[in-house]
């Protein structure tokens, strides 16, 4: 009995494994349609006086800086551009923005807010 307890869990650990390799394994699912790249209604930097830098936890792969720039662009006023190297976002603003409205929005996507600094023009 415990031999076939033991061939049974070795087959299902198995079959995890090639599950994981062969349908994604990425944070995102790599084999998933990406989504679709928001853009805000105004894409000239110019016209937004407040700039961001963001820190942001949990973004990983090139899906997540997306997932990250659509959460921020979907909103009125707002201008994102994500460096998934530096793990930021640069968000241009027409207003001025709070952590607390900057966190709750990274949130709904997944994301932490982990840092939230105005620079200066």
């Amino acid at each position: 009995m415990t031999v076939i307890i033991i061939i049974a869990a070795v087959l299902l650990i198995g079959y995890m494994i090639y599950k994981k390799i062969s349908h994604g394994g990425s944070c995102c699912g790599e084999h998933e349609k990406a989504a679709e790249k928001t853009q805000p209604a105004d894409r000239d930097i110019t016209h937004y006086p407040y700039r961001y830098i963001a820190g942001i936890e949990g973004m990983v792969c090139s899906r997540c800086v997306r997932n990250v720039e659509n959460a921020l662009n979907s909103e009125d006023g707002i201008y994102a551009r994500a460096e998934l190297g530096a793990k930021t976002v640069t968000i241009y603003s027409k207003h001025a923005l709070e952590r607390r409205e900057t966190a709750m929005l990274l949130d709904s996507a997944g994301y932490t807010l982990t840092d939230l600094k105005e620079e200066k023009k």
